[in-house]
């Protein structure tokens, strides 16, 4: 595969959406992260971005904000000089989604899941939805590699999915897995928590003792402290199943102390997302039924 054609100028091309975030996202800077041969990520404000590159072009998992798109443009442009020919959104989030717009304009084909296109229609979301749509999965062939794009089990939301580059055993998980917090289960847009115990599960099971795995949020990570959430989530999906069957309810139970000893590490204590209550909340939405 090769890439041609006239370069697009980015300055004519920038679009904001009609709600612009409302933090001041003026000093964000984003940090490119390599992690193996062609494969980094970039942090800045919103979920890690993918990025591949290489003589077929840029592969790109997810945007973040719609203001960050000249920045983030600039930083895949210290990397490589070729066009963004494929964008991955890995769910429906604006932090995730919200430069859309701007990378299709600039030339990006951008895919995720079915769930995507429908969560963010029926969220009635400023953002571009994904143009192509897959049920279960789909395989690109560039820069030398084979990247499987699979959904996940219902988990964040309902329209997950991991991005694994085989030949460089490297996983993006979007938003199922992130280093920073709890789990953040939204269960308005069809997440769960059982179901992120099975994406876990799988994710585990498609990794080794080499997969470099980067979450939605946070740092490089790896299959061991992948394993140490999963269990963390057992142990926590138990009590739950006792206090629900003790007649605890859930007001009670998000003081009852169910995760204390996890929270000094996985608490976020400045906002819900990532919150012990929230999580608590989305393990009774499943085990309360």
């Amino acid at each position: 595969m090769s890439v041609s054609g006239p370069r697009k100028s980015f300055a004519l091309l920038l679009v904001l959406p009609a709600i612009v975030h409302a933090q001041d996202l003026s000093n964000v800077e984003i940090i490119v992260h390599p992690v193996t041969g062609n494969v980094s990520y970039l942090e800045g404000n919103g979920g890690n971005i993918g990025l591949f590159t290489g003589p077929d072009g840029v592969f790109l998992i997810d945007d973040q904000y719609a203001p960050l798109t000249e920045k983030i443009v600039a930083a895949i442009r210290r990397v490589s000089d070729q066009p963004v020919r494929f964008l991955i959104n890995t769910h429906m989030h604006p932090d995730h989604t919200g430069g859309n717009e701007n990378f299709g304009k600039l030339g990006a084909l951008i895919f995720g899941h079915d769930n995507v296109r429908i969560q963010m229609a029926l969220s009635a979301y400023q953002e571009e939805p994904p143009l192509v749509t897959f049920s279960e999965d789909i395989s690109f062939h560039i820069n030398g590699e084979t990247v499987h794009v699979f959904k996940a089990p219902d988990a964040h939301t309902n329209g997950d999915s991991y991005i694994h580059f085989t030949g460089s055993n490297v996983i993006h998980t979007g938003d199922v897995y992130r280093t920073t917090s709890y789990p953040y289960i939204d269960v308005e847009n069809g997440g769960s928590f059982l179901g992120t115990i099975k994406a876990l599960d799988l994710l585990i099971e498609v990794s080794d003792g080499n997969t470099k795995i980067i979450p939605g949020h946070g740092v490089l990570s790896n299959v061991v402290e992948v394993r140490t959430v999963r269990d963390m989530l057992l142990v926590i999906r138990d009590r739950v199943i006792d206090s629900i069957a003790a007649g605890v309810p859930l007001a009670a139970a998000q003081t009852a102390g169910l995760t204390a000893e996890f929270d000094a590490r996985w608490a976020n204590r400045t906002s819900r997302i990532g919150s012990p209550e929230e999580l608590l909340r989305a393990a009774y939405a499943d085990l309360a039924r």
